[in-house]
């Protein structure tokens, strides 16, 4: 999962990331490795350079301006302006990285509030809390596009 940027415009695109580059990707290699999502996400990043990062780091922001909103307007994650969201924050994956399902979204979310990574990834640039949202709001959205709900048996496994 190689970009042809350089270490510099990585570490401006891609901020506290780039220092870590080389460790985190082996470690999603090695947990992700084998799926196709994996594979389809190394071949799209392989040929972003700067003009699709900015647009991916762009959309990424007005994703967790929107998120902040909500949250400072006391939006239920249940409600069609938090799915909206949610649906937008698929979508992006989508366009950008993997084809991302609803159903893949909601195992995806979990992620967001148990690995205090991705919480500090989604929290940094919104509020406290917002992890938990916008799992709540991913599987709210879920259902709505008739995913049912996974128990935690099935999260887990």
């Amino acid at each position: 999962m190689q970009s042809p940027l350089s270490g510099a415009e990585k570490r401006e695109l891609w901020g506290e990331f780039a220092d870590h580059e080389e460790e985190l990707l082996d470690e999603v290699q090695a947990r992700w490795g084998d799926s196709a999502a994996y594979e389809e996400s190394a071949r799209r990043v392989s040929q972003y350079g700067r003009k699709e990062w900015e647009l991916i780091n762009a959309a990424n922001a007005q994703i967790e301006i929107r998120i902040a909103e909500l949250m400072d307007a006391r939006c239920s994650p249940a409600s069609e302006e938090a799915m909206a969201v949610a649906e937008a924050q698929r979508a992006h994956i989508d366009r950008w990285f993997y084809p991302m399902d609803h159903a893949f979204q909601v195992l995806k979310s979990a992620l967001y509030v148990d690995d205090p990574r991705f919480r500090a990834g989604i929290e940094e640039n919104t509020r406290p809390g917002a992890a938990e949202w916008l799992r709540d709001a991913i599987v709210a959205n879920a259902a709505r596009h008739g995913q049912p709900a996974m128990d935690q048996e099935t999260k887990e496994g």
